[in-house]
């Protein structure tokens, strides 16, 4: 393999591994990096394929994206002109972002303890390879070791989007500062989330870009929220955990192993605590030819996995696309809830 002269810069952050060449004119960047890293992946152990989404609707840019499986790891792999980028998540924690686990922040504090040391083995293997090729420079965009404050100030400097008078991001859309109950968040003052556990949390808010803020609930603690996560306003009930969708996709779970297992005492018991005496719907999405799961998050073709939901919850969702999507009632009948208003 020809060694590469021009110097590469390596950008690190949670669990983004970035590859950066300062030649753009150098032809042997693919040839001489990306298709090497992913047969070392495979020769450790990763299954590496084409990502599925990305061959199905962007078929000219399949060759340049890879998604890899190591256990319960996962990468997605892509290349554009002269950078590579590389996102490890794992298939193991509660899922947050409707949109899948991958999307989430702070995937290495969710992670396990033994997939976070697999993932730093990985960017350590890979930081080692990189400096037999070329001069590297390695940046590690978030410095878990500093206080939260210095850690935003860090932010605040290497952001090419701070206002130069401020040292500092400046909201400037009022979109992006509408908090949940209404009311516009200022940089610097004191409000309220809902954390991990689901108890309500108070920290302070400092503005990071586009509708992000960082909130600073302790001196070592940093999250980074989108503002419609945000409360102005303290929560009146501080007590109660808010928590009714993991809740719910618990109570879900639950009476789908009621009905295997033909406990039907106990499936009516919870379907009375989930909905009452409301009818629930199933929705199908024509496009993954798969019911959907609890809380709109994932498919499956299995009714007994499929999530419930009520009439109103359906035919919101339903109207929403309702070219892709319809309601199945409770005798089987698919619903489609345009047509019958």
């Amino acid at each position: 393999m020809t060694t590469l002269r021009a110097p590469i810069s390596i950008n690190i952050h949670d669990a983004h591994f970035g590859i950066w060449q300062d030649n753009a004119n150098d032809p042997t960047f693919r040839d001489d990096i990306f298709l090497p890293l992913l047969k070392a992946m495979k020769r450790r152990g990763w299954v590496v394929t084409a990502d599925p989404e990305t061959l199905k609707h962007y078929r000219c840019l399949s060759t340049s994206r890879r998604l890899a499986s190591k256990g319960d790891l996962r990468a997605k792999i892509r290349i554009s002109g002269r950078v590579i980028e590389l996102d490890y998540w794992a298939e193991t924690w509660p899922i947050d972002n409707t949109n899948g686990r991958q999307y989430d922040f702070e995937k290495m504090a969710r992670m396990n303890y033994l997939d976070r040391l697999r993932v730093q083995l990985e960017m350590s293997r890979l930081q080692s390879w990189l400096e037999t090729l070329a001069p590297i420079e390695c940046k590690v965009l978030e410095a878990k070791d500093l206080p939260a404050l210095q850690r935003i100030e860090r932010r605040y400097a290497e952001s090419w989007h701070s206002d130069k008078s401020l040292g500092r991001p400046v909201c400037r859309h009022d979109g992006n500062s509408t908090s949940k109950d209404g009311e516009r968040i200022v940089h610097g003052a004191t409000v309220w989330y809902v954390g991990h556990n689901g108890r309500v949390e108070r920290g302070v808010a400092y503005y990071n870009i586009n509708n992000m803020w960082w909130v600073v609930p302790s001196v070592d603690t940093l999250c980074n929220l989108a503002s419609h996560e945000i409360f102005c306003r303290q929560p009146a009930d501080l007590r109660t955990k808010q928590n009714e969708r993991a809740r719910r996709e618990r109570l879900e779970t639950e009476l789908a192993l009621a009905v295997r297992r033909m406990d039907f005492r106990r499936a009516e018991l919870l379907k009375n605590i989930l909905f009452g005496a409301e009818k629930v719907y199933l929705i199908w999405a024509r496009d993954k030819q798969a019911y959907y799961r609890s809380n709109y998050a994932g498919y499956t073709t299995d009714t007994i996995s499929a999530g419930r939901y009520t009439r109103a919850e359906a035919e919101s969702e339903v109207g929403r696309v309702p070219h892709e999507l319809e309601a199945v009632g409770p005798d089987g009948q698919r619903v489609k809830f345009e047509r019958a208003a």
